[in-house]
């Protein structure tokens, strides 16, 4: 599409412009009526969005960008002046219709606002949510600006403020190996509350996400929608409530799909009744009431939160493995994928037909690690699967890495890291590497 509107462009202006492969700055064979450049300081013409303001502020490298332009949320995604914001920066923005023109700090991007698509450096890519072009404004998320200028976000959630940095970070990309045993890891209990509250621990998320991406290891992540603690009269849903720490965990989530992550629903609470959730069963236990209706129910506003937020899902994964053999019938016609054993069945792979659609059960033998303390039982359970077909997948709480993850803010504040090799996620990477397997995601495994 976006090749398409090249040509189109260069159609329309053959003789005088070549506007793709010169600088923005228009020439006599340039007309710059062709182009609006947004202007670096009178921005009324701008009758705003229709979304919330947000009562934010903006840093790059460290400074204030004073916008005059406002910062919008809406569930839970900031949106920003783009036009200011390259402005203020000494770039350049052109805007033809529904195109901008972008150059920034030696980079050149057409945006097409209308197809959703950007072009960097010959490569077209789309953007995770709707840009917004208004009145000669251009507005995108706050995560898609990081994308688009290979930008680190720091979150101030104390002060308000969101600082923008250029990328720093060193981040290698390993080739997968191209063959051997498979082998599935699955984040565990991510959630907006417990242990992901504070702008260090969605950061530390992050971190681990951008190992395992540089390791190549797709991963997969089980997201609680909804955080809910009767006892600390705690009620977090980020589908409903607006917060700067649930943009922050939905960015966290964002980013960690850009690393190749899977996102699955487990379950909507986690929790029923007077428990909290994560500790807390959701479907079958005492005093729940475990009907098909009330699983269904569950399951309606699981994904009903997903689709509100946006965020895409593959699987299902009962809280606690807690449902009866007629909750999974249930869940059964909702999920292809249910990454979990099959009832009785602990260590292969199970389709179950369901009507005209089949669910797979994809299991997870080796468990969990249970805290740093555990590490040496996983490796051992790695090492043993070498001497049977059981499938080499497990669960992992990604909260234990978080004390061998050291971030040290720079001068200007930039939020620099350490990780030390030694943490159980490189140790368990390197074991099953040792071992000849392969991480693969529940896509690819049979």
């Amino acid at each position: 599409m976006m090749k398409k509107i090249l040509i189109a462009m260069l159609a329309m202006s053959f003789l005088g412009i070549m506007l793709l492969t010169v600088s923005c700055t228009p020439t006599k064979n340039q007309p710059s009526i062709f182009f609006h450049k947004t202007s670096k300081t009178d921005y009324t013409a701008f009758k705003g969005l229709n979304m919330e303001k947000a009562e934010i502020g903006l840093k790059f490298e460290g400074k204030d960008l004073g916008l005059t332009l406002p910062v919008y949320i809406e569930t839970n995604r900031y949106y920003l002046p783009l036009s200011e914001i390259v402005n203020n920066l000494n770039g350049s923005i052109k805007i033809n219709e529904n195109i901008a023109q972008i150059e920034l700090n030696n980079l050149s991007i057409l945006l097409d606002t209308k197809n959703n698509l950007y072009n960097k450096n010959g490569k077209e890519h789309k953007l995770r949510k709707k840009a917004i072009l208004t009145d000669n404004v251009v507005y995108v998320s706050a995560f898609d600006l990081h994308k688009m200028f290979n930008l680190k976000i720091d979150w101030d959630d104390e002060h308000k403020f969101l600082s923008l940095y250029w990328n720093r970070d060193k981040l290698e990309h390993k080739q997968a190996n191209g063959s051997g045993k498979p082998a599935l890891i699955r984040l565990e209990d991510v959630a907006p509350g417990n242990m992901y509250t504070a702008p260090e621990t969605f950061e530390k998320l992050r971190i681990v996400a951008d190992y395992l991406y540089s390791e190549n290891i797709p991963f997969h992540v089980a997201w609680v929608p909804r955080y809910i603690s009767p006892k600390y009269n705690i009620d977090n849903d980020p589908a409903k409530q607006n917060s700067m720490t649930n943009a922050d965990f939905i960015y966290a989530l964002d980013y960690m799909i850009e690393r190749n992550g899977i996102i699955g629903l487990h379950g909507y609470t986690h929790q029923y009744g007077n428990s909290e959730s994560i500790g807390g069963v959701e479907f079958y236990g005492k005093g729940i009431p475990g009907t098909d209706q009330y699983t269904q129910e569950r399951l309606n506003l699981a994904i009903e939160a997903a689709k509100t937020l946006d965020i895409p899902y593959a699987f299902f994964e009962v809280p606690h493995y807690a449902a009866s053999p007629s909750q999974f019938k249930v869940i059964e016609k909702n999920f292809d994928v249910i990454y979990e054993h099959y009832p009785g069945v602990y260590s292969k792979i199970v389709d179950q037909k369901s009507g005209n659609r089949t669910a797979r059960y994809i299991p997870t033998p080796l468990d969990y690690v249970d805290g740093k303390n555990d590490t040496k039982n996983m490796i051992a359970k790695i090492n043993n699967l070498a001497k049977s077909n059981v499938l080499g997948s497990l669960f992992y709480h990604p909260y234990i890495e978080f004390e061998d993850i050291n971030i040290a803010r720079d001068a200007d504040g930039y939020p620099a890291y350490t990780y030390s090799g030694s943490s159980v996620l490189h140790q368990l990477a390197k074991t099953f590497r040792d071992k000849g397997y392969k991480f693969v995601t529940i896509n690819d495994v049979k």
